[in-house]
């Protein structure tokens, strides 16, 4: 029996080596892993709950694009960093208030030197171009000073509202809308930065109306042939109405971008009680349940109303000014390009001026879809949940019509796309019966781009 012993020994030695090395190497491996857990200690902030958790405000989402706006002598709102829309107000004694009206003065200051400049020249439909860029530009510069004055009441109606809305059933639909919009937002701020790049680009790789040796002054004294019409060149002053140029191209996207905002946001509101409808409409509801509805609804509506009295102005001028540019931008569209550089950059200015305003009007007249939604709902209501307020809701649904407008001039609806798109067709024609090719890039004509 002692040599099966003696020959089970060496096995044993083996298998307590390996188990000895195991323990040694496993001791190694838990001190890097601790070593490595304590780097990321050092390295990373402790997540809290007020860290990411969204409350899904309005307020919250756009709070970025405000602080963007006002970078450019927008929206002079104070608190749009607050975490509720509590901290928000207007104060003319702030440098935010100051700042946007210095740019106001510039902006007429600019606008009498442009129209110095057409009145000396042939007027047509390309010559005005500059005029009707820099008049719209002021006013809804000024529709939004105005509006800075209202948004702090505007914005706190808004979260009374909200706190009535459904809840969100988790925290991904919560944080949804937020980065919904800020994505819509900073996608357009970064496509009207890349036309404006190519704009540039266009110019300096083929000037083909050098006014001056050095591409980038000629550049410049392109761009403010308005100042220099008046004044000898020089480039601070030619740096200054690059500026200023750039800060009107920013008004100029930045009132699509801030009415996509808004749709999203109200058909957000409408679309939450549509929801809560869809889960109970086919179901036996008590009547208290049909009058928080309606009067959820009337809420919302008398917010919608509220809002479009602040942005009416904004919304005709953004309206009006897609619709002559687009009309602008395809009459020169039938033109020989003096460069592929041109042509790149003219196209792409093209597509992007008929996306942005397709998206205005489809984003903006999502409020009226929305609202017409639970019209179709309460056709689903059975028999025995039928009450009297259900009856009442229904009338107050069809003989609403819901959406924000043109300073009351037109409703922005679906309907409106078609309208817009035959305005587009008729005009197109009458001014291509008096267009000349060489007008668009006539070296006479001065370019605002």
């Amino acid at each position: 029996m002692s040599r099966p012993l003696k020959a089970k020994v060496p096995h044993q030695n083996r298998a307590k080596k390996a188990v000895r090395q195991i323990k040694s190497q496993g001791k190694i491996w838990l001190e890097l892993l601790k070593s490595g857990l304590d780097q990321c200690r050092d390295t990373q902030v402790r997540g809290r709950r007020e860290n990411f958790i969204h409350n899904g405000s309005f307020h919250e989402a756009v709070a970025p694009v405000l602080a963007v706006a006002q970078c450019f002598c927008l929206m002079p709102v104070s608190g749009i960093s607050a975490s509720s829309y509590q901290g928000l107000s207007f104060s003319r004694r702030s440098w935010r208030f100051w700042y946007s009206v210095v740019y106001l003065c510039s902006t007429s200051v600019d606008l009498g030197f442009s129209i110095h400049k057409v009145s000396h020249s042939v007027l047509d439909v390309r010559s005005v171009e500059p005029i009707v860029f820099h008049v719209s530009i002021l006013i809804a510069s000024w529709q939004f000073l105005n509006l800075a004055h209202l948004w702090p009441g505007l914005m706190r109606h808004w979260g009374a509202v909200e706190q009535r809305l459904p809840g969100y059933s988790c925290q991904l639909k919560r944080a949804r809308p937020a980065r919904r919009i800020q994505f819509v937002a900073f996608l357009l701020l970064a496509l009207s930065l890349m036309e404006h790049l190519l704009s540039i680009i266009s110019v300096v790789y083929y000037d083909f109306c050098p006014r001056r040796r050095d591409p980038v002054e000629s550049y410049l004294h392109g761009t403010s042939a308005q100042l220099f019409d008046l004044f000898p060149y020089s480039n601070w002053l030619g740096w200054l109405g690059k500026i200023q140029n750039l800060l009107l191209t920013f008004g100029w996207s930045y009132m699509d971008i801030f009415l996509m905002m808004l749709g999203l946001g109200l058909s957000e509101m409408l679309a939450r009680l549509n929801r809560s409808l869809e889960l109970r409409v086919q179901q036996p509801m008590p009547e208290t349940y049909w009058t928080w509805s309606r009067t959820l609804y009337r809420s919302i509506v008398e917010l919608i109303r509220e809002v479009d009295d602040a942005v009416s102005g904004i919304m005709l001028i953004s309206f009006g000014s897609n619709l002559y540019f687009v009309c602008l931008q395809l009459l020169k569209s039938i033109n020989t390009m003096p460069s592929s550089a041109h042509a790149v950059y003219f196209y792409f200015s093209l597509m992007f001026l008929l996306s942005r305003s397709t998206a205005v009007l489809l984003f903006v007249s999502a409020i009226n879809d929305q609202a017409r939604e639970p019209l179709r709902l309460l056709r689903l209501v059975p028999l025995e949940g039928y009450h009297p307020e259900v009856f009442r809701f229904a009338g107050e649904l069809a003989s609403d019509q819901v959406a924000l407008t043109g300073l009351k001039f037109f409703n922005v609806t679906r309907k409106l796309f078609l309208a817009m798109a035959g305005t587009v067709a008729t005009y197109e024609l009458v001014l291509i019966q008096f267009h000349e090719d060489k007008k668009s890039w006539d070296c006479s004509a001065s370019s605002f781009n």
